[in-house]
C-alpha cells in the first residue's frame, strides 16, 4: 500500500511539473470561446499526466479483469442513480413525457432491477433520456460562456460549472452518503468507482486523441460540439452551425 501512495504522489508530482512546460501557442486567448487558454493548457496537461500514470491503469485493469456483467451492472447503477436528475432537467426543459418515463425507469429499475444493477425499464420500452442542468440552461438561452478545464475535473463551460452544484443536489447518493459522517467513506468509494467506470468506457477513444495533432484542441472541440448537440438534441440552430465555421477558420 506504501508503495501504491509513493507512486501516486511520484505520478502528482511529475503532472504538477509538466503542467507548468504545458507548451502554449503565441496566440493562446485569442480564440473568444477560450480565452482563459493558458491556464487552460496548463491545467490540461496536468489531467492528462495524471491520467496517464493514475487514472488510465486503473481503468485498463477494471475493463480488463472485471467481468462483463459486473462491469454492465456497476454502469446500470450509476445509471440509475442518475434518473431524477433526468426526470428534474426533462421536466424544466418541457419534455414531460420523458420527464415521466425517467421517473418511472427509476422506479423499476430500483425495484425490479435491484438497486438499479439492472437495467429492467429498457426491455419495457422506456427510452432512457439523460438531461443535465447545463443543457437545461443551454436550453432555456444560456450561452456556454468561456471553455475552462477544471482540475481532475476535465472539461466544462461556464455555464456547466455553474450547473454542477444542481446535479450534484439532483443525484441521490449526495444524500444518502454524505448526510451522515460516518457514511463519508463510502460515498468516496462510490465517487472513485464512478471515475473509473466513467474513464473505463473511454479507453476506446485513446487512440483518436492519440493521433491527434494538438490534443488539446481535440478535446476542447469535441467537449463544446457534443455539449451543444446535447443542449439542442442534435439539431443545433442553422445561426449556430454558421458560427462552428467562422471559428473554424479562425483556427485556421
Amino acid at each position: 500500500m506504501l508503495t501504491a501512495l509513493k507512486r501516486t504522489l511520484l505520478a502528482l508530482a511529475l503532472s504538477s511539473a509538466l503542467a507548468s512546460c504545458a507548451v502554449v501557442p503565441p496566440n493562446s486567448g485569442e480564440n473568444p470561446k477560450d480565452p482563459w487558454e493558458t491556464f487552460n493548457r496548463q491545467t490540461h496537461a496536468f489531467n492528462m499526466t495524471l491520467d496517464e500514470y493514475v487514472l488510465h491503469p486503473i481503468a485498463k485493469g477494471y475493463a480488463e479483469y472485471t467481468p462483463e456483467p459486473v462491469q454492465e451492472g456497476v454502469s446500470n447503477f450509476f445509471s440509475n442513480l442518475g434518473e431524477p436528475g433526468n426526470m428534474l432537467n426533462n421536466f424544466l426543459q418541457g419534455k414531460f413525457k420523458a420527464g415521466v418515463v425517467s421517473f418511472a425507469r427509476f422506479l423499476i429499475n430500483s425495484t425490479v432491477g435491484v438497486v438499479g444493477l439492472f437495467d429492467v425499464a429498457s426491455h419495457m420500452d422506456l427510452k432512457y433520456s439523460p438531461e443535465d442542468f447545463g443543457e437545461t440552461l443551454g436550453s432555456w438561452g444560456v450561452g456556454p460562456g468561456p471553455y475552462i478545464v477544471w482540475p481532475l475535473l476535465g472539461p466544462s463551460t461556464v455555464r456547466d460549472t455553474a450547473a454542477t452544484p444542481v446535479d450534484w443536489a439532483a443525484d441521490p447518493a449526495t444524500w444518502v452518503f454524505w448526510d451522515h459522517s460516518e457514511r463519508t467513506p463510502y460515498a468516496i468509494g462510490l465517487g472513485a468507482l464512478k471515475v473509473v467506470d466513467t474513464r473505463a468506457k473511454l479507453l476506446s477513444t485513446d487512440g483518436m486523441l492519440q493521433t491527434a495533432l494538438d490534443p488539446y484542441v481535440a478535446v476542447r472541440e469535441a467537449y463544446l460540439q457534443n455539449r451543444e448537440n446535447l443542449v439542442w438534441d442534435g439539431n443545433p440552430p442553422l445561426e449556430l452551425i454558421e458560427d462552428e465555421f467562422e471559428d473554424e477558420d479562425f483556427e485556421e
